[in-house]
Formats: structure tokens, C-alpha cells, sequence
């Protein structure tokens, strides 16, 4: 009963906590790398029967924008990157829920939907998602006086394959790097030994015949250096859509160049649980709010 009316309150929090939200188009006019092509983007619902909702078929892809009413004195920016294989975007608990949160927080958000996989609109699908984030951070650089955001606080939140883009960003962007990650149960290495027979995503961004030297490339984990940003990290072990050895590979990476990162584990939880690990009724966001304040992104 206790939890129940805590989840009805927070609920009504977050309807409250920030102001209308502002929904930008990443670009004028046809996106760099996409073919004109009718716009059949639509929602559809899960066959997991959880009743998840999903996006589909996203060519348009835009940023929507989370402003608290009271920011907070970090002035702290984070992009918020949903999961979905690369085929769709898991954007209502993977995205608007989680910007809603954050704004809570006294953080500006901004949820991206970014283009996923369809058959004969892109000329190169695997670099689409990664210029879609970059176009974002532009966007928020461009913003920042006017949202009130500290352009050395901007980081970057992913779930699931959101996670591999965001860790992507981290590790081979050369400008305009996030100050910081949060990683939600993410998809990292593309290396055989790390990905699940159920994951989607490396086959959705590099196609059916993937050359050895993409699955390095696009590991993440094989690139972290001096200068990849800090990392706060949640998985669950008993996850069999992005293994558990993902997010421990990539901390330990981080941990052995020297870098601030925390791995949050859970024994169980699966995959897709967004905000709310329904499995252990664990809330993360609180925790990555502490770790955000001990490397000196947040303020209490």
C-alpha cells in the first residue's frame, strides 16, 4: 500500500515539476544521410505483452525539452538517449518518463529521437544515430544561455541500445564529448562474447554481414582513454538482452584509466526496466543523483 501511494505521488510530481515542453526538429529540411521518403513514423505496442510502448520507423527525428521550474545551481544539462535496438525507441519510459524525472531534479532534459532503422531510406544507417546525438549536443550548446545550462554540464543518459550510442559518444566523439554518462542497462561491446542471441541491436546498425573491424570499431569498451568522461552504470545480472558483462567491462575500463565511475548491480530486474526496477522495487535515479553530486555535477 506504502509503495503504491508513493509511485501515485511521484506520479503526480512529475506532471507538475517543469514547464511545457518544447519539441525542436534536429534540422531543416532533410536530414544529412536520409533518403526522401514519406513519413509512416507511428506507435506501436510491445509483443512482450508488458505494454510497452514503442516508436517506430523514426526518419524525423527532434529533441523534446524538460525545463524545471527551479534549476538546479549546477545548471546541468543531460540528453536523454531511449533504447530500442536501433529499430525502434522505447520513448515513453526510456525518454519522456526519465526527463520528467530529472526535471524534478532540478535538471534540464532533453529526451532525443533519433532516426531508427528502415528498409531503403538511409544511404549509411550506422552513422545516422551518431549524427543525430551530435546535432543534439549542438543544439543544446546553441541553447545554453537561454536554458539556463552550463555548457561544461551536459551529459548524456542511455538505455539499452541508447546506451551503446551514448557510450559511443563518450569514446569517439573529438568535440563536444558529454561531461558524463549514465548508462542503463546498456548494450557496450559488439564483440561476439558479449552479445546476446536476443539483442538486435549490432545487427540493426551494421547490417547482416558485419565485418570484424565494425565489431571493434563500435565496441566502446575497446576505446575508453584519459579523456572518456565519468560514468555512473545499472544493470541488472540476470539480464539476458545486454549481458551483464557489458556494463562490467566498461567500468573496468574506467576504473583502470583512473576515471570517476559507480556500477549500481542488480541480482535481478531483466532488461527494459527503465526508472523503476520493478523486480527489487528499487528506484536508481536517487543514486545516480548522489554519485552526480560527488563528482560536482549537482548541487544539493
Amino acid at each position: 500500500m506504502l509503495l503504491k501511494r508513493f509511485l501515485f505521488l511521484s506520479i503526480i510530481i512529475l506532471t507538475c515539476s517543469c514547464k511545457a515542453q518544447q519539441v525542436i526538429s534536429l534540422y531543416k529540411g532533410l536530414p544529412p544521410g536520409s533518403l526522401p521518403v514519406e513519413n509512416i513514423e507511428r506507435s506501436s505496442k510491445s509483443s512482450a505483452g508488458n505494454g510497452r510502448a514503442f516508436t517506430i520507423n523514426v526518419t524525423n527525428p527532434t529533441i523534446t525539452i524538460y525545463q524545471p521550474k527551479k534549476i538546479n545551481a549546477s545548471r546541468t544539462a543531460v540528453i536523454i538517449c531511449p533504447g530500442g535496438g536501433y529499430s525502434r525507441l522505447s520513448i515513453e519510459d526510456g525518454g519522456y518518463e526519465a526527463g520528467k524525472a530529472l526535471a524534478e531534479e532540478g535538471i534540464t532534459a532533453i529526451v532525443l529521437k533519433y532516426r531508427t532503422w528502415r528498409d531503403s531510406v538511409y544511404t549509411d544507417f550506422k552513422k545516422v544515430p551518431f549524427q543525430d546525438l551530435q546535432q543534439a549536443i549542438n543544439i543544446v550548446y546553441k541553447h545554453a544561455k537561454k536554458w539556463n545550462v552550463d555548457t561544461t554540464h551536459i551529459g548524456i543518459l542511455g538505455f539499452s541500445a541508447g546506451g551503446h550510442l551514448t557510450a559511443m559518444a563518450a569514446t569517439t566523439f573529438e568535440k563536444r564529448k558529454p561531461a558524463f554518462t549514465l548508462l542503463i542497462y546498456p548494450v557496450i561491446s559488439f564483440l561476439d562474447s558479449l552479445t546476446s542471441t536476443t539483442s538486435s541491436s549490432r545487427s540493426i546498425l551494421l547490417g547482416k554481414n558485419i565485418r570484424e573491424e565494425d565489431k571493434i570499431k563500435y565496441s566502446p569498451e575497446l576505446h575508453i582513454n584519459k579523456s572518456t568522461p565519468p560514468s555512473f552504470i545499472v544493470h541488472a545480472e540476470d539480464d539476458k538482452t545486454s549481458l551483464v558483462g557489458n556494463s562490467i567491462v566498461y567500468y573496468k575500463g574506467l576504473v583502470s584509466n583512473k576515471i570517476p565511475a559507480e556500477l549500481l548491480l542488480y541480482k535481478t530486474g531483466g532488461h527494459g526496466f527503465a526508472l523503476y526496477n520493478k523486480a527489487e522495487e528499487k528506484y536508481w535515479m536517487q543514486s545516480a543523483i548522489t554519485w552526480m553530486t560527488k563528482v560536482g555535477f549537482y548541487k544539493k
